[in-house]
């Protein structure tokens, strides 16, 4: 289980027991700094992470999957959302394309063309998914590893 707390005011210092890294069942604390000028907290699970040789804190490609479904959560949906991101947000918030599909008034296939790249989602479509986004990081975000 990895948690995500979103800091508003980026010179904000987060204050948090929970970021000693040393227990061996808690995660290793990382932030990560957006687009948009937040900051995001993140516990990291350790089995997602290994030193490179120069001692340097690195990502195994879960990790960096993992990070990749934090930014998409986080970062304000793009006018044009690629077919990447529209993958790694609906895989996020734990969805199949037939749910996401549901939620915004779509069929399946068209989320699977637009997760192809074949086709892009309307104007309608992004804005929907957009309130999706901010309503799921407004009651708070978990995310889980993928199996």
């Amino acid at each position: 289980m990895t948690r995500v707390a979103q800091k508003a005011n980026p010179g904000e210092r987060q204050r948090n027991s929970d970021c000693d890294a040393t227990s061996a069942n808690r995660g290793v604390p990382y932030t990560m700094r957006l687009t948009n000028g937040r900051t995001v907290y993140i516990d990291i699970p350790a089995e997602m992470t290994v030193s490179d040789p120069g001692g340097e804190l690195a990502f195994t490609p879960a990790g960096v999957r993992l990070l990749d479904r934090v930014r998409a959560l986080t970062m304000d949906t793009p006018a044009r959302p690629s077919p990447a991101y529209l993958a790694t947000v609906r895989e996020a918030l734990g969805w199949s394309q037939a749910q996401l599909a549901r939620r915004i008034g779509k069929s399946q296939h068209a989320v699977a063309r637009w997760e192809q790249g074949l086709t892009r989602p309307g104007d309608d479509s992004v804005e929907k998914l957009s309130a999706i986004i901010r309503q799921a990081a407004a009651g708070g975000v978990i995310l889980r590893p993928a199996k």
